[in-house]
Parts: structure tokens; sequence; C-alpha cells
């Protein structure tokens, strides 16, 4: 089959009141079994069963960390990058487009209850910033803009921020909201509130009088000692600062497109089965022109596709308990 003859496999569905667990099972189904998640297993000497779908899961979770986990533990920066030759480049940037690693830049709707921006370090949080803000400018609706980030130090990233015209960013927080700041032009400084949870730190510092109003959260880690990660930080976002959001709430994600699956499904575990909200999540192009950020290398992609597998069976496992 020509490579760019994948179809296109849906992201998993999750509309506002409440996820449909056969709905979702499907949706994974249709992921595992899709003509360009087989592609890439059978260039990489892979095949999965026909058993039931947590038996199928659990089977891609353990190929793919034999297969492409590139970091072994390490920050996504730390991942060991990896050259393979040019016809295995095109099928797994072609199968990672199929997959929803690329292409999803758009929300369907207009409306949001709000907008969540996922946080990173100085020129991804820019990236981000930017293309919320082109969102707005393009007639996306929302009364909430909040910046998820951490205290995740940023100590080799002095560089850009100074190139950029920032401020040091000691932090991911930092970053998200210095970006937010140039992005959304915010004037007036924040009103901070701090405290600690099971002995860990967090702070939001919030912009309310800017429309539509933001605030940016520095999330504590549910695990002592680590960083917070994308759940810490959506978990976070809910005691913070929506405070257990409405059902019914629809809420739109932003983030880069390498990450859309993988994050896409952990809000869907976590905000949409947990809540009822409706999530619905976008990314901005790495290939994209803008200035920011560089084309993905193939081992990150394979980095973030085993990335949507471990979501995705975190979601099942969720779905079944």
């Amino acid at each position: 089959m020509p490579f760019d003859s994948y179809p296109a496999v849906p992201l998993l569905p999750c509309p506002p009141g409440g996820v449909d667990r056969r709905a979702i099972e499907a949706a994974s189904a249709e992921w595992v079994h899709s003509t360009a998640f087989g592609a890439l297993l059978r260039e990489f000497g892979g095949k999965l069963g026909g058993g039931p779908l947590g038996e199928v899961l659990d089977e891609a979770e353990r190929f793919s960390a034999e297969a492409w986990d590139f970091r072994r533990g390490a920050e996504r920066s730390g991942a060991t990058e990896v050259t393979f030759p040019s016809h295995v480049e095109v099928l797994v940037r072609e199968a990672a487009t199929a997959l929803g690693l690329a292409g999803r830049t758009r929300p369907a709707a207009t409306a949001y209850d709000h907008v969540l921006i996922l946080g990173g370090g100085v020129r991804t949080s820019l990236a981000r910033a930017h293309h919320l803000a082109d969102l707005l400018r393009g007639g996306v609706e929302t009364p909430a803009v909040t910046g998820l980030g951490s205290f995740r130090p940023l100590p080799s990233e002095t560089r850009d921020a100074s190139e950029f015209g920032l401020p040091e960013c000691e932090t991911e927080a930092d970053a998200v909201e210095q970006a937010l700041r140039r992005a959304l032009g915010l004037s007036d400084g924040p009103l901070e509130h701090v405290g600690e949870k099971a002995g860990e730190p967090w702070r939001v510092r919030a912009y309310p009088a800017h429309r539509p109003t933001v605030s940016v959260l520095a999330a504590p880690p549910s695990r002592p000692g680590a960083r917070a990660n994308t759940g810490d930080t959506l978990v976070g976002w809910t005691d913070l600062v929506a405070t257990a959001p409405a059902a019914g709430a629809r809420l739109l994600l932003v983030t880069t497109d390498l990450f859309v699956p993988f994050q896409h499904t952990d809000a869907v575990r976590l905000l949409g089965l947990g809540y009822g909200c409706g999530v619905e999540t976008v990314g901005l192009a790495l290939a994209g022109p803008q200035s920011w950020l560089r084309a993905p290398t193939t081992s990150a992609i394979l980095q973030e596709v085993r990335s949507a597998i471990v979501s995705m069976r975190k979601l099942h496992l969720a779905l079944a308990g």
C-alpha cells in the first residue's frame, strides 16, 4: 500500500456530559488495528494478536517498550536519537499523520468553556501560546485560558529566553506564563496564590482583568520528588484553578501536534471520565512555518506513538475498573 493512502484514524470521542465506554473502546480498537499502526508494527517486526482489546493493548505496550522507547526513563530532551533508512522515515511520518500525530491544528467548534494550554520549555511554550492567540483571533471564543506547567527547572534554556526577549524563565511554569504574556498581550501584574499539596508546592498566577481571563498553574507532582507530568497538571487544574469543572463543560486543549493523541487520551481519562467534560485537542504543526521549533525526528515520532499506546492502555484500565 502506498504510504499516503493510510486512512486517518479519529481521536477518541469525548463529548460533553460523560464518556461512552463502548464508543471509547471501539475507537481504541480502530486505532490499534488501523492500517497505519499495522504498517508500523510490520516494519519493526511486530504483530498483534486478535484477542480482547485489553490483551491487544498490553501486547502493543510491550512491543513499543522494546522497539520505540528511546527515553528509557529520561526526559524527552535526553532521549536517544536513532537514524533510520529513508523509506522508514517516510513510512513513520505518513503513519503517524494517519494516527493523529499531525494535521490536527484547528478545533471543530468555536466556543469552549475553558482552554488549556499544555506547558513545556521556552520555545515550546512560545509556539503553543502563539498558536492559541491565532485560534482566538480566528474566531475561537472562551471566557478562560489556563496555562498548565510545573516547577521543572529549565537551567539550559536561559539563552532561548534571552533570544526572544523574555525574562529569565527558571521553571516550566515561568516559560508558560511569559509566553502567554507575550502572545496575549498581558500587561497587568498577576495575582499569586501558593500552597502545598501532600508536601509538594503549587502556585497559581491569575490575570482576572484580561479577557479571556488567564491563569498559569505550576502543578504539584503526584509522585513525591518527581516533576508534575501531563496528568498531574490536568488534575491540578481541577483542584486549584477550575475547582471541579461542571459536568458538560467544553474543554479545548492546545499542545504540539506530536503529543495530541497521548495528551488527548489522558484528558479523556482524567477530565472526561472523571468529570463529564467534553474534550477536544489540537496541536500546532511542528512541520509548519513557525520558527520556534524544529520538525520532529523519526525516533521522537515513534516515542510519541508509544506514549499514545501507554495512555490508551491506562484509559482502558480505568474504564474496566
